[in-house]
């Protein structure tokens, strides 16, 4: 089944800048105290950036949600449950495939996720479950928002380790889809997760009967 489109690709040259960004934020975690010159001479380079930036972007705040809308009255909608490419710096990479009855890939967290030592933060862990899932539910092309996530953590996730998961559809019972997923790092079950979508009685776009 085709996925549902939403919003805009960011062209090669868009996502190239987001890898610079998401390699800065990652390296000013490793910063030590000092070093005062260095890090000021950076933040005016970035400040150069956001000026250059500036001059291209949009000022409006609607996001664009199809192509046939208004580009100059509104702001462009990359969304990231198209995967790839992406523009959003703080998402942690991943990667996505269709099999039946769900959907499995491989995740990465980075420093910019940690909260314990050398461990993913479970929010970010919790965030990336429902983005999973939310990809899920566009593939299914079923309209709805997260109702419920339920997140079960069993061991710390580990940073900069590329770890696997899968999702399934447990079932779809009129406006609700209910989803599970495990998140692990070979033998190992890091967490599992379920999740409740519920569409709008005018929204739903899945083939379960009302």
């Amino acid at each position: 089944m085709e996925e549902t489109r939403i919003g805009q690709a960011p062209n090669a040259r868009l996502v190239e800048l987001a890898e610079s960004l998401r390699s800065v934020a990652n390296r000013l975690l490793r910063v030590h105290q000092g070093g005062d010159e260095e890090v000021a001479r950076a933040r005016a380079m970035l400040d150069q950036v956001d000026e250059r930036l500036a001059r291209i972007a949009s000022e409006a705040d609607a996001p664009r949600m199809v192509e046939d809308l208004d580009s100059e009255t509104t702001r462009p909608y990359y969304f990231p449950g198209a995967l790839a490419p992406r523009v959003h710096v703080a998402h942690p990479w991943m990667t996505a495939e269709a099999e039946e009855g769900g959907r499995r890939g491989r995740v990465r967290f980075d420093l910019i996720h940690e909260g314990p030592p050398g461990l993913a933060h479970g929010g970010h862990v919790a965030w990336f479950f429902d983005q999973a899932f939310g990809q899920l539910a566009v593939a299914l092309r079923f309209g709805g928002p997260t109702h419920r996530l339920e997140v079960t953590y069993r061991q710390g996730t580990p940073l900069h380790e590329e770890l696997d998961y899968s999702l399934r559809t447990t079932s779809v019972e009129g406006r609700k889809l209910f989803a599970e997923a495990e998140l692990r790092h070979g033998d190992r079950l890091l967490a599992e997760a379920k999740a409740l979508f519920v569409a709008p009685r005018s929204g739903l776009e899945s083939s379960a009967p009302a």
